[in-house]
């Protein structure tokens, strides 16, 4: 029989060990339906709290460090309009319809009036969306991620956006998923084949010293902010 425990300890020493791709010179983060269908289900737990003050640390370092904010949102027109699967099975996806209360981003995580935000119709933030052309335009090269959930629509995320050869880092304190396993495999999945996972303290840390800038100092940044 496996032992479940084990096989965890096991690819969080792997994904530790696993070669960093490294990160980019233009990084954008990007918030991944933190939304109030998915971070105030039934089903949620207490590491969505968690990470939703995480991800609201990190987002203030990148707005003073002048990094692009990018949100993504599951916002239907119909409920036909998601695929296959969410179609024929029960799925908080029902609560995306435009107008619905529950599309709302978390109040813990509001955009700021720089930020943008795309709306999606299924797990990918680049199918038939304008994610594209928006990182083009602001003209980045790596996709600093954070969201729910790890095992879905960030996961799915991370992959096309290896396949566009961009650079990959997943904020680890700042991603949430309730299928608990589900999760971690996927951070494992991740580093191992599409992108890196991060700690949210060193990329802090890179905030810092970009907010910083040419002759001044991570301290000196921190006393101005």
């Amino acid at each position: 029989m496996t032992d479940w425990n084990a096989e965890v300890e096991t690819i969080r020493r792997r994904r530790a060990e696993r070669t960093k791709v490294g990160p980019g010179e233009r990084p954008a983060v990007v918030v991944v339906d933190f939304q109030r269908a998915f971070t105030e289900h039934e089903n949620i737990g207490p590491g969505t709290a968690v990470a939703l003050e995480h991800t609201q640390r990190l987002l203030t370092a990148a707005r003073a460090a002048d990094v692009p904010v990018i949100y993504l949102v599951m916002v239907l027109d119909d409920l036909d309009d998601r695929m296959l699967a969410q179609r024929v099975r029960s799925s908080l996806t029902e609560r995306c319809l435009r107008g619905d209360p529950w599309t709302e981003i978390s109040p813990v995580v509001p955009p700021a009036p720089q930020d943008h935000v795309v709306e999606k119709t299924v797990a990918s933030g680049f199918w038939r969306t304008r994610l594209d052309d928006l990182l083009a335009e602001l003209g980045v090269d790596e996709l600093v991620m954070t969201g729910t959930s790890t095992s879905g629509c960030v996961r799915a995320t991370v992959v096309d956006a290896a396949y566009r050869s961009l650079r990959v880092s997943v904020v680890e304190e700042c991603c949430d998923d309730f299928r608990v396993l589900s999760g971690e495999t996927s951070l494992w999945d991740m580093q191992d084949r599409f992108g890196d996972v991060v700690s949210l303290d060193e990329t802090l840390e890179r905030f810092a010293a970009r907010a910083a800038g040419p002759g001044r100092t991570v301290d000196d940044a921190a006393v101005h902010a």
